[in-house]
């Protein structure tokens, strides 16, 4: 009758074990292309914005101002929630005035840093610039209509920027 207990105990803890933490995402392509090993890029992203003091939001967590240092920890989270899949590996970028920016994180840009430029209204664009796109996402165009519904049902973007992202999609075709 031990050896049997002693089975039971073993089968449970296994099973315990085996229902640990795991990232909490749909194993999608998106998720898959945006996951970065836990040993990668293990010092701060150097986070700024033109113009500065913009509020800076990770996986729908306001982190603080530009300029700032971000934990790529924060960025890639080992775990997360699963409505929050769209999030993973992004930053968003709010300030008065101006234009919401969503950028992809990228091996790049760990090493770089991210350096954002904001359309703001109160800017005067000369001939020679360009402006900043408001949503960069990336796929085919049923999958950037997609992301593009689903930022704005998250209250990420604005209406007026969900239909310049689709405007731009679709001239694109």
């Amino acid at each position: 009758m031990r050896p049997f207990r002693l089975r039971v105990v073993l089968a449970f803890a296994v099973l315990a074990l085996q229902s640990g933490c795991a990232p909490m995402n749909s194993g999608s392509k998106d998720a898959v292309d945006n996951y970065l090993p836990q040993n990668a890029g293990s010092s701060a992203i150097q986070i700024d914005s033109d113009p500065p003091g913009a509020e800076i939001f990770v996986m729908g967590e306001r982190i603080g101002t530009t300029p700032a240092m971000i934990s790529p920890k924060k960025i890639f989270p080992t775990t997360y929630p699963k409505d929050q899949e769209s999030l993973y590996g992004r930053v968003l970028l709010t300030k008065d005035g101006c234009a919401d920016l969503i950028k992809a994180v990228s091996t790049k840009v760990m090493n770089t840093g991210l350096h954002a430029r904001l359309e703001c209204a109160d800017q005067h664009p000369t001939p020679t610039s360009k402006p900043t796109e408001a949503v960069d996402v990336g796929g085919n165009v049923e999958q950037r209509l997609m992301k593009i519904r689903d930022l704005l049902d998250k209250g990420l973007i604005t209406d007026e920027e969900a239909k310049r992202a689709r405007d731009r999609i679709i001239n694109n075709l």
